[in-house]
């Protein structure tokens, strides 16, 4: 049986837009798809090409920017005594970031043998005469993390056409047993690629725009790198029949990658509101905890949200403020479970589990909308919980006044339950109808495309290689 923790989990990064493992999940469907449809169409030589092309993209589009990154963090920024995890946007705001060396301060004479927590404080107190330099060293390994992803996708493309035309060369050769014409053969292909194709490429890609929108969101991140490899996808196709399959696929998965999933589940959780009086749109570790079925069995979450800063528009100081020093909030207890606000994990050992202090991590950025966000979802969360009640009550025919401690509990562990449900279908819902359409519809698509015209079922790459070698056969016996 699954713990509950282990459940939450699961449905949580499911669930979450920023997360790469649901990104990894869909492409994996969709790479198996390509695979299954370019055997059917092409066999063999087709599917093992896909394979190589679809299965080491996203390799390299998956764990090409975290790599890279790690290896900048681990060189440069160690090198040069900054700690990379320092997010420049807590140097956004003066009065947060005063506030975040106050509180990591704090720490630090509480923690006192406890050198992560010690760390923080020197972390964030270093910059503080180089906030410019270190912003701009932070800007340089967002864009060279990026620039060596795409330069990575390029080499790899360079590899799979190598591979497959030298794949193809071999079997021709083999079937028609001449090897002079094989030696001569390789040798105009080793002529004829350079490497200005594949520097050239990595060279014209420019960045422009404001990039910084897309530093600190994985996901958004990708989009830059999906856009080189979609470019590189459509300029370097053989033929019209291989270009006609990338522009498929890749309006398909772009769409249903990164814009899909959210209208998705924007529309499940409305839906859920409107057909059910269901709100389903927090956090799967919210939902599923103790402590939020406590708060709402004992009355206590209008007490948390009544503790929230008052004014219409907190300022980002006052929010910060708040999450430092309210951690028995319920707010900022289920911010930390949600990774809205993040906390100081400290490990006994290389293999050791990490352990959660639950105080905050002053070096991460806070997000005042997500904070206001989740104590607005609290809310409704409790008012649909009342809600509930009285249309329970009125099913057994009773008033609310007349209801007994038991009878409220009963039914808001009813309404509980019917809300981690409807969390969970939402969430498989949402990601199922991706992998639905990136796995089965799109390769589909592209089969039926292919069988539609007798003259576009063949693997044109090969044809087109093969024709070549035919006529340098033809006229080496001339």
């Amino acid at each position: 049986m699954i713990s509950p923790i282990t459940t939450s989990k699961i449905f949580s990064t499911l669930g979450n837009g920023n997360s790469l493992v649901p990104m990894g999940i869909k492409d994996t469907a969709n790479s198996l798809g390509l695979t299954a449809g370019s055997y059917i169409t092409g066999q063999a030589a087709e599917s093992q090409d896909r394979f190589i092309d679809e299965f080491g993209t996203q390799l390299i589009w998956l764990l090409g920017i975290p790599a890279y990154k790690k290896i900048l963090d681990l060189t440069l920024f160690k090198g040069l005594g900054y700690d990379a995890e320092v997010d420049v946007r807590v140097l956004k705001d003066k009065e947060v970031y005063k506030l975040a060396k106050k509180y990591a301060k704090k720490h630090d004479e509480t923690y006192k043998d406890n050198n992560k927590v010690k760390k923080i404080f020197q972390s964030l107190e270093k910059i503080t005469t180089k906030q410019k330099f270190f912003k701009g060293l932070t800007f340089g390994k967002f864009v060279a993390s990026t620039l060596l992803t795409i330069v990575s996708y390029a080499g790899l493309t360079k590899f799979r056409h190598d591979y497959r035309e030298n794949k193809i060369k071999k079997e021709f050769f083999e079937k028609h047993n001449n090897a002079q014409l094989q030696k001569q053969s390789a040798q105009n292909m080793q002529n004829q690629i350079g490497m200005a194709d594949f520097t050239g490429k990595a060279q014209k890609t420019s960045f422009t725009g404001h990039l910084q929108d897309f530093m600190f969101s994985p996901v958004k991140n990708m989009m830059l790198v999906d856009g080189a490899i979609t470019a590189e996808r459509l300029g370097e196709s053989k033929n019209k029949q291989e270009f006609m399959q990338y522009a498929i696929k890749e309006g398909f998965f772009w769409f249903f990658m990164y814009f899909a999933g959210e209208q998705i589940k924007k529309h499940l959780e409305k839906s859920s509101i409107g057909k059910h009086n269901l709100p389903i749109d927090l956090d799967a570790r919210a939902i599923e905890s103790e402590e939020l079925k406590d708060a709402l069995m004992n009355n206590k979450i209008m007490k948390s949200v009544y503790e929230f800063p008052v004014s219409d528009k907190p300022t980002n100081a006052e929010i910060y403020q708040f999450v430092n020093e309210n951690p028995d909030n319920l707010i900022v207890k289920m911010a930390k479970k949600s990774d809205i606000v993040a906390t100081i994990k400290e490990k006994s050992g290389l293999f050791s589990k990490a352990k959660d202090t639950g105080s905050v991590d002053n070096r991460k950025y806070i997000d005042s909308d997500d904070v206001i966000g989740l104590k607005n979802k609290l809310q409704t969360l409790y008012e649909k919980g009342q809600e509930f009640i009285s249309k329970e009550a009125e099913k057994a025919g009773k008033q609310v006044a007349d209801l007994t401690d038991a009878d409220k509990i009963e039914y808001l562990e009813k309404y509980l339950k019917e809300v981690k449900k409807g969390n969970r279908i939402a969430t498989l819902k949402n990601i199922g109808a991706c992998i639905g359409v990136l796995g089965i519809l799109m390769p589909s698509i592209i089969v039926a495309w292919r069988f539609a015209d007798k003259n576009n079922q063949e693997y044109r790459v090969r044809t087109d290689i093969e024709n070549k070698l035919k006529a340098e056969l033809t006229a080496s016996a001339k």
